[in-house]
């Protein structure tokens, strides 16, 4: 949801991590800050390891796709007796005389409702459960979300060209991460 950085905890963790080597202070003009944020994104896609990706860098793992991305994805289809409503343009479906939330990001898109129990109704889009309906509070359920071991210590020599961020990449003793090197 807009305004709660609190449910996006790495993306904000990310910024964070933006902001302290390339924006603290903010550089002498433009050119000199694009340069900064230029060598900010090799350092964090191809020098700095990630704990999400068990201490390996993004770059080390990733790998061209093999299946061609269609200009146009085809709509869910939903099975014989699943209700389905289609997102309305703040996010909401209309359900049973009322409005519920589910996502900005969903605006367009049909979803479908499964009822699993007298007052729960599962909400999919096409294949996937995105959370619960409660129907006698009018309100959704979010489900859970995986929670990642802590990262093993990790302690790699840095190329010359990155020697100053050595502070975005050092391990924090209390966890043995990287103290501002999580993802």
């Amino acid at each position: 949801r807009p305004g709660h950085p609190e449910e996006n905890g790495r993306h904000e963790r990310m910024h964070r991590t933006l902001g302290e080597a390339v924006a603290s202070p903010p550089k002498a003009s433009m050119r000199a800050q694009q340069g900064a944020f230029d060598w900010f994104i090799e350092f964090y896609n191809e020098v700095r390891p990630h704990e999400a990706l068990g201490q390996k860098t993004p770059a080390s793992v990733y790998y061209r796709s093999e299946r061609n991305y269609p200009s146009r994805i085809d709509e869910p289809e939903y099975q014989e007796g699943v209700s389905v409503r289609r997102v309305r343009t703040n996010g909401e479906i209309r359900w049973k005389g009322g409005k519920i939330f589910l996502s900005e990001a969903l605006i367009g898109e049909p979803v479908g409702l499964r009822q699993i129990s007298e007052r729960l109704w599962a909400i999919y889009y096409g294949p996937l459960e995105i959370g619960l309906l409660d129907e006698s509070t009018m309100k959704t359920i979010k489900t859970p979300v995986k929670v990642l071991p802590r990262c093993p210590v990790v302690h790699a020599e840095l190329p010359a060209r990155f020697a100053h961020a050595s502070h975005l990449a050092s391990p924090d003793p209390a966890s043995g991460c990287a103290s501002h090197a999580r993802s």
